[in-house]
């Protein structure tokens, strides 16, 4: 579906005021920068992790769906948040991510940061399991 319309016109026709879109191109932007700085602390979490801790090294987990009993391959564990945060990164480069209301925008805001949060916080989580199961902090 082509339209003939222009920013300014759409935005206008959803009744989003030029207020409205530059408030949500900041809220958007500093939306990205936040998915930037968690997936490089992410990134640098796993390759500190990777570095240190044999390669065979698994996350213990003994669930529902563990067949084999022996855990999850430490790479798939620290590969889950980065993943979840170039997703979350990608979302906020498409061409209308910042057509949407104030009230949308206080909500993008909120639940990205939530998101980003949990996925910072998952990483670490899995980091200090990692470690502790691949032996780093014992002496």
């Amino acid at each position: 579906m082509v339209s003939d319309e222009t920013g300014s016109e759409a935005a206008a026709s959803r009744g989003l005021s030029e207020e409205d879109l530059l408030f949500a191109k900041k809220i958007v932007k500093l939306d990205r920068t936040i998915c930037v700085i968690a997936l490089a602390a992410c990134v640098g979490a796993a390759i500190f992790v990777f570095m240190n801790v044999p390669a065979d090294t698994r996350v213990p987990y003994d669930g529902k769906y563990d067949r084999s009993g022996a855990g999850i391959p430490m790479q798939i564990a620290l590969l889950l948040a980065p993943a979840f945060l170039l997703k979350l990164w990608w979302s906020t480069k498409k061409k209308d991510a910042h057509r949407m209301s104030k009230k949308g925008s206080i909500g993008s805001i909120v639940l990205g940061s939530f998101l980003v949060a949990v996925c910072v916080l998952g990483q670490s989580l899995f980091v200090k399991s990692i470690l502790t199961v691949g032996g780093y902090f014992t002496g």
